[in-house]
């Protein structure tokens, strides 16, 4: 292991892996990984691991070359920056939802649980508001005859 605990050498890389360090380069050659040149050789950085062990799980076991490799990886790059966009707009427009409710119907007389997770505000059972004021379930409107 290189002398910074956050850096993993070539050699220890390439055990870890079960890759030769030709197969490092290559994937260093092909802009996949960058390695860090330090005083005894090159060196990844920790943190970078997993995406490493994808690359070698994708390329070795999978099968697919290493331009195929680089493909995929922005693809699934994009898919979570969009998936993230996606959780972002459903978020915004829940609080919408929950305010323009909570404007409408009046928060003191229906408290609303629209929170992360739920689905349903809380009504009054039974009844329902209409311009003439309340009614309840089955009244027509119509007065008794």
């Amino acid at each position: 292991m290189a002398g910074d605990r956050n850096m993993l050498d070539s050699a220890e890389i390439c055990r870890r892996l079960g890759i030769l360090p030709a197969d490092l380069e290559a994937m260093e050659d092909e802009g996949l990984i960058t390695l860090a040149v330090i005083l005894d050789g090159k060196a990844l950085p920790s943190e970078q691991l997993d995406r490493l062990a994808m690359i070698v799980r994708l390329h070795k076991d999978l099968g697919v070359n290493l331009p195929g490799v680089d493909v995929i990886l922005e693809m699934r790059r994009r898919m979570i920056q969009m998936r993230r966009e996606v959780d972002e707009i459903l978020e915004f427009i829940r609080q919408q939802v929950s305010r323009d409710l909570r404007e409408m119907l009046g928060e003191e007389a229906f408290p609303m649980a629209l929170g992360p997770g739920e689905n349903f505000f809380a009504l009054e059972r039974g009844t329902r508001k209409t311009d003439a004021g309340t009614r309840r379930h089955g009244d027509t409107g119509e007065k008794d005859k």
